[in-house]
């Protein structure tokens, strides 16, 4: 089974405050934070430090644990105004550690309210979002890490995913949207792979992740489960896509969000040029996977939060040209 047909632990709040007192050497509040496939659990201490402790999916795979814990220690030490999640070591100086059948780890907690949050975010913020992604991924670009050249659901490289679960959504009309951004894709994206550079990034800067400050600027971002070694311009891809879902006439926020990024890590231009078409297939692979997990987990509302909207853009946009969008 893999992560995403494997359902999460059920460790109870109970456990946890045992886990946090046997392995962390204290006692905390406890309280259940929303997860789509593993548990993620908010601390907080006596003496009011904050944590999160995430407790990874049964099915996941230790290589990628690893990679995580690394790719956060190399952000922080490279550039510390980058604020991220910091992985705090047990009593005997472990990283993370293996608990009936999961992996466990504490990570501090980034103050801050979520992008998402904020209505109609202005031009400055939207600006401020690229640059920080755009930082973000030159402090990877640095990473050194082996590729673990996994077939991960959320690359948007991985078209074999999309085909392979395509009946899970039943309506036909729906399918055809689907297999229309495939071959476009296929179309646009295939046969200039060789000018799209590749590396670690991110892979989920959606708005749900983005944390801004008490002044109201972007502060951090949280959740590196996702993270992918694929396309660099993938990042940006995937920001504008969440940022747009429900925007009829997008055009506006996504210059102001490639205007940020391009300012501290310019894309090439064969790599602006697939954005369009890399946000249509991110959106694609949203319900995909959000059709098959919720029949596997239908008590799970989290799974399809952003199912309905990335509908309404991808039909949206299903009659559009899109080499004929300006992106930038």
């Amino acid at each position: 089974m893999s992560v995403i047909s494997s359902p999460p632990s059920r460790f109870s709040p109970s456990e946890v405050n045992q886990i946090a007192k046997t392995f962390y050497g204290f006692e905390v509040s406890v309280k259940v934070l929303d997860s789509e496939r593993d548990q993620n659990f908010y601390l907080k201490r006596e003496d009011g430090k904050e944590f999160v402790l995430k407790i990874s999916n049964p099915a996941e795979d230790v290589e990628l644990i690893k990679l995580q814990v690394a790719s956060l220690k190399h952000i922080s030490n490279f550039d510390s105004s980058i604020h991220i999640p910091r992985t705090i070591q047990t009593l005997d100086g472990k990283f993370f550690i293996q608990h009936n059948g999961c992996f466990i780890r504490l990570q501090s907690f980034i103050e801050g309210h979520f992008m998402k949050d904020i209505e109609n975010p202005e031009p400055f913020l939207l600006k401020e979002f690229g640059t920080f992604m755009g930082k973000l991924d030159v402090a990877f670009r640095e990473f050194g890490y082996p590729d673990l050249k996994r077939k991960w659901i959320w690359d948007v490289r991985n078209i074999d995913f999309l085909q392979s679960h395509l009946d899970y959504i039943e309506s036909e009309p729906d399918k055809a949207i689907v297999r229309h951004f495939i071959a476009n894709y296929q179309l646009n994206i295939v046969p200039n792979e060789k000018y799209l550079r590749t590396q670690y990034i991110h892979n989920d800067g959606n708005d749900h992740n983005v944390l801004l400050n008490d002044n109201g600027h972007i502060s951090g971002v949280i959740d590196f489960g996702d993270m992918a070694h694929t396309f660099l311009a993938s990042e940006l891809a995937v920001a504008i896509t969440y940022l747009i879902l429900e925007e009829s006439e997008p055009e506006t926020k996504i210059h102001s969000v490639v205007k940020g990024f391009q300012s501290v890590y310019p894309l090439r231009d064969e790599e602006i040029e697939s954005l369009i078409h890399l946000v249509c297939v991110r959106a694609c692979f949203t319900v995909v996977t959000a059709n098959y997990r919720k029949k596997l987990f239908p008590n799970n509302k989290y799974i399809s939060v952003t199912e309905p909207y990335a509908w309404t853009f991808l039909k949206n946009f299903a009659d559009k040209e899109l080499s004929n969008f300006k992106i930038y």
